[in-house]
């Protein structure tokens, strides 16, 4: 395609782009995306797009300053819009990855179950093989019997990005297969772990939940509005040490009755790895319904004898 014929197309699809990026409800906009709108407009149009075309589209879009570079991103994946309000960093991790939700303790300070405000986001995204099938799905499904033409015209794919912090704030990402439940947050647009999964997690990986005696702490104050659900979540997807440190946890420390957490205990495995805290050393202070060493301080009796499972 000769000079002034991209150029003449960048100047019309730019200008159809202005009216779709006042129309943005997400806080950034992605290479990807960008590439898939002009893509649409091209097609509307009957114009052939093209990488070079693309390229002159961004940087029309900045030289009139609708878009901006994020500096958190690699170069010319992420933009800032003209026109949006400062947005919250998780708003834009949840725009950037598409398969990432807010989780762990950042999740608990989203439904006021922790006093503590995290200096962390914590999200959680699959891990990069089953990333890049996700991807490959979104983008067929995007570009429909447009795919392989996006492709080949070299528009931007989507694709996993690594984020260290987002405005100032670190960003600690857990790469897991079986992440659980999120809900869909229209404002802030984020999503969330589901409140049951959340308390899943903090007995799964309480170093991100604010540590053990924090986890703890959030039991005893939260459980009972929330045990429909907690027993819910961790009878479905919890695994046996999860079950009997739940089971401990509702059933003694929080004194909660449930005909699932007799199920729970039936079936408690006794085995020398079993702990509260999976992260701390053992401690020689045991339950013996639920088979676990209590290795959280504030749980020891102070008259307790120490003895095995």
């Amino acid at each position: 395609m000769k000079v002034k014929q991209i150029s003449h197309a960048a100047t019309v699809l730019t200008r159809l782009l202005q009216e779709w990026l006042g129309k943005w409800e997400r806080p950034v906009i992605t290479d990807y995306e960008l590439g898939s709108l002009a893509a649409d407009q091209a097609s509307a149009l009957q114009v052939e797009i093209s990488a070079e075309i693309y390229t002159e589209i961004v940087q029309r879009l900045a030289s009139f300053g609708l878009i901006s570079p994020s500096k958190d991103s690699k170069a010319g994946t992420v933009f800032h819009l003209f026109g949006h309000v400062k947005p919250l960093p998780m708003e834009i991790a949840c725009a950037v990855d598409p398969f990432a939700y807010v989780s762990h303790l950042s999740a608990m300070e989203y439904h006021g179950i922790t006093d503590r405000f995290s200096k962390i986001l914590y999200l959680s995204t699959p891990p990069d093989k089953e990333w890049k099938e996700q991807a490959a799905a979104r983008m067929d499904k995007d570009r429909k019997k447009r795919a392989e033409a996006h492709l080949s015209a070299g528009l931007p794919t989507l694709r996993y990005q690594k984020f260290e912090r987002i405005d100032g704030m670190r960003v600690e990402l857990m790469r897991r297969s079986h992440r659980g439940a999120f809900k869909i947050i229209k404002s802030p647009a984020i999503r969330v772990a589901m409140v049951g999964r959340t308390f899943l997690d903090m007995l799964r990986e309480p170093e991100y939940c604010g540590g053990m005696q924090h986890v703890v702490d959030t039991y005893r104050e939260y459980a009972a509005k929330y045990l429909s659900l907690i027993v819910d979540e961790v009878s479905r997807h919890g695994k046996s040490i999860e079950q009997a440190r739940a089971g401990y946890l509702l059933e003694e420390v929080c004194g909660l009755k449930d005909s699932r957490i007799d199920d729970w205990a039936s079936s408690v495995q006794r085995g020398g790895s079993r702990k509260l805290d999976p992260q701390e050393e053992y401690a020689p202070v045991f339950s013996e319904r639920w088979m676990l060493s209590l290795n959280v301080p504030s749980l020891a009796p102070p008259d307790s004898v120490p003895e095995s499972p």
